[in-house]
């Protein structure tokens, strides 16, 4: 055999094969893993121009998946109005007026990250907006791009004005007298797309930034892009990325099938741009559909009324039947399915139309639909899912575990709802593979450790008491959180041959941590840090005793 290019060897790795077995060392040669064993085993293989790096015992796993996230999506906050952690409805106008004059020739102004407590919300004005840009349109999506607040140029361009019913996929916010306020929830607000967006360029550059100073600092080399809009620049921008000598991570890429938009056509689509994006560094295989949309907009879709708008049980973005035909008919054309799903009434119209297009299209068409976020899901859609084979695609960093979390929610549904959110060990326990992700941008840093700890603890605080916890019975392993941003990430998104465990002939998809999260205290699991991140073999992040490491 060939001597290897790198090995890693006195290492505790983690391979997280069918064993769950422990190694030593690692070899890798052409990006690819071709040994894995004991250090007496692997260090003879060396040659004399191999890399031998010791790594002094550190933990070895493989590189980290998050299986949902909009990766393209940091083009907003690389290139529009940054409003993350902005409280008040003049701070974010104060960053709007900011960003406006710094870019007097750009012909809108787009920006992201503003959050559901904004105060005062009677300010969620587009009058607000006018009066610090007026001569283009502004658009500004929510922390969950569920929700646009928006100028009365962008009103107009997206031509909704008094006269304009209410469509059934969302909500037109209205003033007193029945004019649009501004505030456009799910389907209006994406009416701007195709006049408000960025090219292909800025998202390569977006994705670029992405990969470099996003994802290898925290150890993720596959994601789930989950939401390529059909006719924009997303598709364009990944298969230039595909070869980008620079690329630093894979994704596996959802496109968006839109419930006001014909889905023949839709379909079509995505089959083309299928066969076009086919790479193990991007793939689109994926159709993702809307079920609902958030709590905090009372537009996730309850069985029961939300309690403080009883006559509300939310918003159902596809009509029920409709989105059984189009389950039905993206499954027959090859796709595999993609929920996002937040109420339990929205999980459950989800594991209707998988069984729908199980029943219609073939029990073997229906491969391995994913349900995200789950937000109150119960052991009822578990049994369901296990018996369907959907996989859980869960965020266990939105797991704050404080009784701030409880008591935000408690207004909307109640204290028995907001006291039993995201389930986790509810989907082991009925045999329910679960796939760990970020939902990213909405958390600005998609980090998988942040994710493990609080999977494990519900919880990242130290002063909260395990009896705060978020629903602490839904606690699970650091092993079963590892395992669910690797391997079931991997699996998830078909990728399992190809990256998710350490075993020979996978790509060299690594990362070393300063610590060994297995064995540390959970509290502690978050403070260990990403020393090296392998991509194909390639270093694409490199700190602590290995910065400056290139394995080129």
């Amino acid at each position: 055999m060939p001597a290897p290019d790198l090995i890693l060897t006195n290492a505790n790795v983690y391979t997280v094969d069918a064993g769950r077995s422990r190694a030593e060392a690692v070899a890798v040669r052409g990006g690819r893993i071709v040994a894995v064993g004991a250090a007496g085993e692997v260090e003879p293989l060396a040659g004399p121009r191999t890399q031998v790096l010791d790594l002094a015992r550190r933990l070895v796993l493989p590189g980290f998946i998050d299986a949902h996230m909009h990766a393209a999506d940091a083009v907003h906050t690389l290139l529009g109005v940054p409003l993350e952690g902005l409280g008040t409805v003049d701070a974010c106008l104060d960053a709007v007026a900011r960003f406006a004059r710094a870019h007097p020739d750009q012909p809108w102004v787009h920006g992201f990250g503003w959050s559901a407590d904004l105060t005062p919300p009677e300010r969620l004005r587009a009058s607000e907006l006018d009066a610090v840009v007026a001569d283009r349109p502004v658009a500004l999506f929510d922390d969950g791009y569920h929700r646009a607040w928006v100028n009365h140029a962008a009103l107009e361009l997206a031509a909704i004005d008094a006269a304009t019913p209410d469509p059934d996929n969302g909500i037109i916010e209205r003033l007193p007298d029945g004019a649009p306020s501004g505030l456009l929830e799910e389907g209006p607000a994406f009416l701007l797309d195709g006049h408000l967006q960025f090219s292909a360029t800025d998202m390569l550059t977006s994705l670029r930034h992405f990969g470099s100073h996003v994802a290898a600092p925290l150890g993720l080399t596959t994601v789930q892009d989950s939401g390529m809009k059909i006719g924009g620049p997303e598709p364009q921008a990944w298969a230039a990325f595909i070869d980008d000598e620079s690329q630093g991570f894979r994704g596996a890429l959802s496109w968006w099938i839109r419930e006001d938009r014909p889905l023949d056509d839709q379909l079509a689509a995505a089959v083309a741009g299928r066969k076009r994006l086919a790479s193990p560094v991007a793939q689109a295989r994926t159709a993702k559909f809307f079920v609902d949309g958030v709590i905090e907009g009372h537009s996730a879709l309850l069985s029961e009324p939300y309690l403080d708008r009883p006559a509300s049980r939310g918003t159902s973005i596809w009509r029920p039947d409709a989105l059984c035909a189009a389950a039905t008919a993206a499954a027959g054309a090859g796709l595999q399915l993609h929920f996002h799903a937040i109420g339990d009434a929205a999980v459950s119209l989800a594991l209707d139309s998988i069984e729908a297009a199980a029943q219609a299209a073939g029990r073997a068409a229906v491969q391995r639909p994913l349900i995200a976020h789950l937000q109150l899901a119960g052991s009822a859609h578990a049994r369901r899912m296990a018996t369907t084979g959907a996989i859980a695609v869960m965020q266990p960093a939105w797991l704050d575990g404080t009784a701030a979390m409880v008591d935000w929610y408690e207004p909307l549904v109640g204290r028995p709802r907001a006291s039993h959110q995201y389930p986790m060990k509810t989907f082991w326990d009925h045999g329910v593979r679960v796939a760990s992700s970020s939902d990213f941008p909405v958390p600005p840093a998609p980090d998988p450790l942040v994710g493990i700890q609080k999977g494990v603890l519900r919880t990242v605080h130290p002063e909260v008491e395990p009896s705060d916890a978020m629903w602490p019975r839904e606690r699970v392993t650091v092993e079963q959180m590892i395992e669910s941003y690797t391997i079931n990430g991997a699996y998830a998104n078909f990728l399992e041959d190809e990256t998710g465990s350490i075993e020979v002939g996978k790509a060299a998809d690594l990362v070393v941590l300063s610590e060994d999260i297995t064995r540390c205290q959970p509290q502690d699991i978050a403070h260990a840090e990403v020393e090296l991140t392998l991509f194909g073999g390639r270093a694409t992040h490199a700190s602590g005793p290995f910065a400056g490491l290139t394995t080129d």
